[in-house]
């Protein structure tokens, strides 16, 4: 079995993408209870900096009670110039599915990470290849350049689209209407699906802070041919499989 296939397969299941804080036992438990089929670590955002370090450590334990329960763990670390090539080291004997890499701008960022992944992969021993790389587009620089970043490794077999710091990219205000953000992202949007299926990605569109709503964006979605969803909110993990279906 290659290792494109071997890191692909399970992914391209997974219709909800849930990402959760490192640190916080309970919001771990109610991540392993809602249902969604991966569930992402975030060191980046949702993990304070002083825990990240205990997060990374205590990954494997959690990875491993992810995959009792059927689900795979990932996680996402900061950039590599950033901590996160010290979080990858550790992170990597919890045998993560998938490592997501944010604030991706260029194939250069990809070919970085994958290196270091490599790296690690022969220090544990594991497959070659085996670990997937999920970039998070999260500004208008790093959506242009999807067409180059999705290639740039094999690991890549699916991306992430940050809409919430894209969103800010390209002006809109913390206070917008939610139907302001949604017409300036769509184009957007529509653009890196469009990236995405022409690279034969995975496309995980960005989350929905709202707790109203989610319905119709997703059916949006779904009518563009996605069939996967980054989630902050745990109890949108139902609604996403319930829309998404089996598309």
């Amino acid at each position: 079995m290659s290792a494109t296939t071997s890191i692909s397969a399970p992914l391209s299941a997974c219709r909800s993408w849930l990402f959760v804080p490192g640190h916080d036992p309970q919001r771990l438990e109610e991540a392993l209870a809602s249902g969604a089929e991966a569930i992402i670590v975030d060191l980046e955002e949702f993990t304070p900096a002083p825990q990240r370090s205990r997060a990374c450590i205590d990954f494997a334990f959690f990875a491993e009670r992810c995959r009792q329960r059927g689900r795979l763990p990932m996680a996402r670390i900061n950039p590599l110039a950033q901590g996160g090539d010290g979080e990858l080291a550790v992170l990597m004997r919890g045998l993560p599915a998938a490592i997501f890499l944010p604030q991706v701008e260029s194939s250069m960022d990809v070919v970085l990470l994958a290196m270091a992944m490599a790296r690690e992969e022969r220090r544990g021993r594991l497959e070659q290849g085996s670990t997937a790389l999920i970039p998070t587009l999260e500004s208008r620089v790093g959506v242009q350049a999807a067409q180059h970043i999705l290639k740039a490794s094999p690991r890549v077999t699916a991306a992430l689209l940050g809409t919430g710091d894209l969103s800010r990219d390209l002006g809109v205000a913390a206070d917008a209407d939610v139907s302001h953000r949604v017409q300036v992202l769509a184009p957007w949007r529509e653009r890196f699906f469009a990236a995405c299926a022409e690279a034969q990605c995975l496309a995980i569109d960005g989350p929905w802070p709202y707790p109203q709503g989610i319905d119709d964006d997703l059916a949006w979605a779904r009518s563009r041919g996605i069939r996967a969803r980054c989630v902050v909110l745990p109890d949108q993990v139902a609604t996403v499989h319930r829309v998404l279906g089996d598309a």
